[in-house]
């Protein structure tokens, strides 16, 4: 039997990672960095099995994959691999699934706070020596006001999924009140978290605190820009935990610099799989926290994300289908494709 061949076609997994799939199941293990669709199909071509994350698997890098059983993306979203051209070429499509739900919760709520009480605005300034310049002038003056009690505020949730529903008793515990946008969740979701549903102009316009948290597709591209803003609060702040492309970072900079809301934490940016260049104007400005895409991050999800990985990878090797299956109807004509494989 042929060996079997995994490729890494982003940086997801460690080197010492790769080493233990080599030796626990005998695979070729090759990590190979690819930006555009040209290098994956060069990298992926022969591969038995790939593991992405955020990269453009569109119907023409499928149609050169010529031996795949899997693509693994090592993000929970997944709108950057074209499942329909995966499924019709008996390929699985697969993620890690929800393993950093409350992770991405937290975060989300970690950064409300930050905003609401200016932590990390004065914590600069203290750094900055202003906490001594007469009597810290600049702290009561430009930094404090205004700063409300959270107890009677309003949370609006752009997304109603697992990760917007584990934020809304976090944030109730805190004395907020919740209401949500979500035009694809029943209204049954909506009664058993005890969210007031609401369309997204009733959302801005009342919301103190505006958190992404939905999936993405590429009709909610830049969902966010200068009219949405516009009808924002002055003293709101948005939050996105969810993809940086919900947000107009060309607007946001506007909204932020001429005071349409008072500021925003951002763990995801539009220019991902990239990192946002220091230079970028959002980090010019003071009322901007950003994060790295580090929501997702604790001891016990890391562990979980890489036994996910492990998982999917062992069971295809194995004749088995990989858990957390994005694309189930591709079972039948993998089965046919691949005789060896049992359901």
């Amino acid at each position: 039997m042929p060996e079997f061949k995994v490729v890494m076609t982003a940086r997801v997994l460690s080197r010492r990672d790769i080493e233990f799939y080599q030796t626990s199941l005998g695979v070729d293990f090759q990590s190979i960095p690819c930006n555009t669709e040209d290098e994956i199909i060069a990298a992926a071509r022969d591969a038995d099995a790939v593991i992405t994350l955020m990269q453009p698997y569109s119907r023409r890098v499928i149609q050169g994959l010529e031996k795949c059983k899997l693509i693994f993306n090592g993000g929970t979203g997944f709108d950057t691999i074209d499942v329909q051209a995966a499924t019709e070429k008996d390929i699985c499509v697969a993620n890690p699934g929800e393993y950093c739900t409350e992770e991405v919760a937290e975060h989300a709520i970690a950064l409300l706070l930050d905003c609401a009480r200016k932590i990390t605005r004065l914590d600069r300034a203290v750094r900055e020596g202003k906490w001594i310049a007469f009597e810290k002038r600049e702290i009561r003056g430009q930094i404090l006001p205004p700063i409300f009690q959270w107890k009677g505020q309003t949370l609006g949730l752009i997304g109603l999924g697992r990760i917007g529903r584990a934020i809304v008793p976090m944030a109730k515990g805190i004395g907020l009140s919740v209401i949500a946008f979500d035009r694809t969740c029943p209204r049954t979701i909506f009664d058993e978290v005890g969210v007031a549903p609401v369309t997204l102009e009733y959302l801005l316009e009342k919301s103190d605190f505006v958190i992404i948290a939905a999936s993405f597709s590429a009709e909610a591209k830049h969902l966010m820009g200068t009219e949405q803003f516009r009808k924002m609060k002055p003293t709101a702040y948005l939050i996105n935990i969810a993809r940086g492309s919900f947000v107009d970072e060309k607007a946001l900079y506007t909204a932020l610099s001429e005071g349409y809301i008072a500021g925003a934490a951002l763990d995801v940016v539009d220019a991902e799989p990239e990192c946002m260049p220091p230079d970028h104007p959002l980090l010019t400005l003071d009322n901007v926290i950003v994060t790295a895409h580090s929501a997702y991050y604790s001891e016990q999800s890391a562990a979980t994300y890489k036994q996910r990985i492990y998982e999917a990878v062992a069971n295809v090797v194995n004749g088995k289908y990989p858990d957390w299956l994005i694309n189930p109807e591709v079972k039948e004509n993998f089965q046919k494709r691949w005789l060896h494989f049992q359901t």
